[in-house]
């Protein structure tokens, strides 16, 4: 069983670093950029957390988020991302940073990794198109040198952005869980169409940190709003002036053999050239991808919203029958559907038991509201209302997500989360405006104060603060299980802070089964299978040390 986890850790490992570390046996070339003239590149510090440069700018709101304002060209873009954002971009390369070396502490093997994840991102910068190479490159002037060892910072940047990619491909191993829903009505006498989705893509706490809501004012292309984080120019949830929406979501895919355009720039491309599902599937289906993701989009224009599922083979649309679209993490177009690789998908992993969830809430309401849309990706609750205990993937809401959004494209409203997670208060913003804020005073948010939607009950409850302390207590015990379950009232402790999840009693019996302890491993297994276990994998490895037991 030891050896088991090991390599399993190691495969972790090494798929979660793909995009992170970098590469000394490739160079990436330089995009082709303007002439570059004299001008002043110094932001004007306006206080502690607000600056300005040119008409871009960048403010932290009350609930700890970054708003931030940029216009113009690639090249200006890109320069003023790298001037505002410094601090913030190396801070966020901190955090990837960290965790790598948590997931893999010996440096000689992250070398090896650096070795081969050069050869599998050889052509990456190929693969990306010149106008976003250009933002891109600018921005990464702004990295740090102290991970120069790592590679040069235009390299690491343009790796990070297949970070999504790598993550959704280590979905297969049950890693991300995200869900979306959409519903519409254009029948009633005040028309509605209302986006929700919870961005599941979790690498630490750091990483969560400091999200930034970006409004981009393009040289070419469509404004739009999108949340991001420091040095990152792709799109995972995004709405542009014309109304429409674009959110990712993984689905299952074969490892790949080498990379090809990540999925955020797809996206990214998406939100800036659409203004309709025929445009943005067009878009999709020119690039090649190396993971299998799905692209749900919602249209003011269309006034409908389908999601485009794209694998390195094909890509496929689907639109739902009558007014509403779910979206977990399998296939639903004809195309996949019924292929192998999504009823494996199906039947061992969360994302049905999250899809029938979200189509049980939705059933259980006739109006479509933003207020509805909220209470959906909130819910912890499984099907039929069973209690998962905190924090379980089989739920909508997991407590882990990077962020949360809710999209009105009719309205041009977009409701953007603070951390943590979907928990706290949602800031509502005008997308129409944003061409207004090159001349906005940014000691004021752009944020419409009087549509702010209010913080869970949870978020106070005794409830949150108990998955907390499990949270802390778990990695008490992971780091040295054998002392902890010594101390006097500690297994006690950690399963009451979270006592219908199945997960303590599953390490607890992993111990106990290492030790030997065969009585005490048993009686865990057995309290495990009795909670709501989102795996096939989890229930066949319980269902075979009981056999050994035996």
């Amino acid at each position: 069983m030891q050896k088991k986890k090991l390599i399993i850790a190691g495969v972790i490992s090494l798929l979660i670093i793909l995009p992170i570390v970098f590469i000394k046996i490739t160079v990436y070339t330089a995009p082709n950029l303007p002439e570059l003239q004299a001008q002043n590149l110094e932001r004007e510090t306006i206080n502690s957390t607000t600056f300005r440069f040119k008409n871009n700018w960048l403010r932290k709101n009350e609930s700890g988020n970054w708003e931030s304002y940029i216009e113009g060209t690639p090249y200006e873009r890109g320069i003023a991302l790298g001037i505002l954002h410094k601090e913030l971009i190396q801070s966020q390369e901190d955090a990837f940073v960290g965790e790598i070396e948590k997931m893999l502490p010996s440096r000689f093997m992250r070398t090896i990794m650096q070795l081969g994840i050069g050869w599998f991102n050889r052509n990456l910068d190929e693969d990306i198109p010149e106008e976003y190479l250009q933002e891109i490159y600018m921005a990464s002037q702004s990295f740090s040198d102290k991970y120069s060892y790592v590679g040069p910072k235009y390299n690491r940047v343009l790796n990070y952005h297949a970070a999504h990619d790598i993550g959704h491909m280590v979905q297969n191993m049950n890693l991300v869980a995200c869900t979306a829903v959409v519903q519409w009505d254009f029948e009633q006498e005040e028309a509605q169409m209302v986006l929700g989705r919870n961005f599941d893509f979790y690498f630490g706490d750091e990483f969560a940190k400091d999200k930034i809501v970006l409004f981009v004012n393009p040289s070419e292309g469509y404004d739009f709003v999108s949340v991001t984080w420091g040095g990152f120019s792709g799109v995972v949830s995004g709405m542009n002036e014309k109304g429409l929406t674009v959110t990712l979501n993984a689905l299952p895919s074969e490892l790949p053999t080498k990379s090809s355009t990540p999925v955020s720039i797809i996206a990214r491309d998406v939100i800036q050239y659409a203004s309709t599902i025929e445009e943005a599937f067009a878009i999709i289906s020119k690039y090649d991808v190396f993971v299998s993701e799905s692209f749900t989009i919602a249209s003011a224009l269309d006034k409908k919203a389908a999601v485009i599922e794209k694998t390195p083979e094909k890509t496929s649309i689907y639109y739902p029958e009558g007014n509403e679209l779910i979206v977990a993490n399998h296939f639903q177009s004809d195309f996949y559907k019924d292929s192998e690789l999504n009823l494996d998908h199906i039947r061992d992993s969360e994302s049905m038991p999250r899809f029938d969830r979200m189509k049980e809430l939705t059933g259980e309401d006739t109006a479509i509201s933003v207020e509805n849309t909220l209470r959906y990706i909130r819910d912890q609750k499984g099907v039929s209302n069973k209690d998962l205990g905190t924090g379980n993937p089989m739920a909508i809401n997991q407590l882990l997500a990077h962020h949360s959004v809710i999209f009105e494209p009719l309205k041009g409203i977009a409701y953007i989360s603070a951390a943590p997670f979907q928990e706290n208060v949602f800031h509502a913003y005008d997308v129409n405006s944003i061409k207004t804020m090159g001349t906005f005073d940014p000691i004021n948010s752009p944020e419409i104060d009087s549509l702010r939607l209010a913080q869970d009950s949870f978020y106070a409850s005794q409830g949150f603060s108990n998955y907390t302390v499990y949270k802390l207590l778990k990695v008490e015990f992971k780091e040295n299980a054998e002392q902890k379950v010594a101390e006097n009232g500690f297994t006690e402790k950690w399963i009451e802070t979270n006592p219908e999840y199945y997960e303590p009693y599953l390490l607890l019996a992993d111990f106990y089964f290492e030790q030997d302890d065969f009585a005490t491993a048993k009686k865990y297994y057995q309290q495990a299978q009795s909670k709501a276990i989102p795996y096939l994998g989890i229930s066949t490895h319980i269902s075979e040390n009981m056999a050994k037991i035996k």
